[in-house]
């Protein structure tokens, strides 16, 4: 693989929404064997999840779980950059919990995400449509989250349950993106692989943890970036504007005009794949060549049905040389010791 500065992306990372028009297209279906096999790795984990991440590596993995998680890291490396893994069993959140431990942690390596240092969050709406704020969380309301990348190479979100209305996920390629831009676009290209400064929202937490949040990081962070012949690529559109927002100088007019001229293209007609997860669904994303985004949705009134979803950032193992700014968003966000979380 030789990525070349101002060349098209013609592989399997330059995919269009409107090829996957099937399921089969783009979904993993487990086996009986596979979903055996994670099951049987997920109960040789420790009776308390605060021991999980110094249990011992797993020996003996069952030969067709270890053929997914191959498949798993090809996929989200040199692919699509994401893979959506059907036929967990839901209806025990516990047991969904370490069945998505259990193959997430083999995937790669868990990095926080928060100032809580929760390496496993949960996702849900904690404010019952009460007011927020630029520092909310968007994990943590139920409001329309516009595409972005997050923290760590991955990031993987494993459906407990869905909200009566709305919820709808949507995924595009960035290196469908670039290939839009260079082919009607090019005006914008020199912004983007400048790219923009990141806001870094304030969160509870000890001093040092929360030292950096609240404020504008001011290192740019390339849309499009090539290093070693291979490119990466990384985007947060709403952190980019409220960083322009709370900064003396603001957008240039460049700036602006890039940034919205990327979501546009974005939200084009067949260029993103939409698609709602089901419940037991894990879902595997590269930060460093997917965006990904969620509709607005309602929850229930009753607590226990109210849309839930387990979240984890990821670096895999043996991740592609990037440039600097985008080896730093593997660092997550600095907690004061990585935490599980449980519903």
């Amino acid at each position: 693989m030789n990525d070349v500065v101002g060349a098209p992306i013609l592989d399997r990372r330059g995919w269009r929404g409107d090829d996957l028009q099937q399921p089969s297209d783009w979904v993993v279906e487990l086996s009986t064997g596979q979903l055996d096999g994670l099951k049987q790795l997920a109960d040789q984990l420790p009776s308390s999840s605060e021991l999980w991440l110094n249990a011992d590596a797993v020996e003996n993995t069952p030969t067709e779980v270890q053929t997914l998680i191959n498949q798993t890291k090809e996929e989200l490396a040199f692919g699509r950059g994401f893979t959506l893994i059907r036929g967990a069993d839901a209806a025990d959140a516990e047991r969904l919990r370490r069945v998505f431990w259990t193959l997430g942690v083999a995937v790669g390596n868990p990095v926080m995400q928060n100032a809580k240092g929760e390496v496993l969050s949960i996702v849900a709406d904690r404010f019952a449509g009460a007011q927020r704020g630029r520092d909310t969380r968007g994990y943590e309301s139920n409001d329309e989250l516009r595409f972005h990348c997050d923290g760590g190479d991955c990031i993987a979100m494993c459906c407990i349950r869905q909200a009566p209305r709305g919820g709808m996920n949507g995924l595009v390629s960035l290196f469908s993106i670039y290939n839009e831009m260079l082919a009607n676009h090019p005006e914008h290209l020199e912004v983007l692989k400048r790219g923009y400064a990141l806001y870094s929202r304030k969160e509870k937490g000890d001093t040092e943890s929360t030292k950096n949040l609240g404020k504008v990081q001011q290192n740019l962070i390339p849309v499009f970036a090539w290093h070693e012949g291979r490119m990466s690529t990384w985007l947060n559109i709403q952190l980019a504007e409220i960083a322009a927002e709370v900064s003396d100088g603001g957008f240039s007019e460049a700036d602006r005009a890039a940034l919205t001229c990327v979501e546009a293209v974005a939200n084009q007609p067949g260029m993103q794949l939409t698609f709602m997860q089901q419940p037991g669904d894990m879902l595997f994303i590269n930060n460093l060549a997917v965006m990904h985004r969620r509709d607005k949705f309602f929850d229930s009134a009753n607590p226990e049905e109210r849309r839930s979803l387990y979240r984890m950032w990821i670096n895999l193992g043996d991740g592609q040389p990037v440039v600097p700014a985008h080896a730093a968003l593997r660092r997550g966000i600095r907690g004061p010791s990585p935490a599980i979380a449980s519903l």
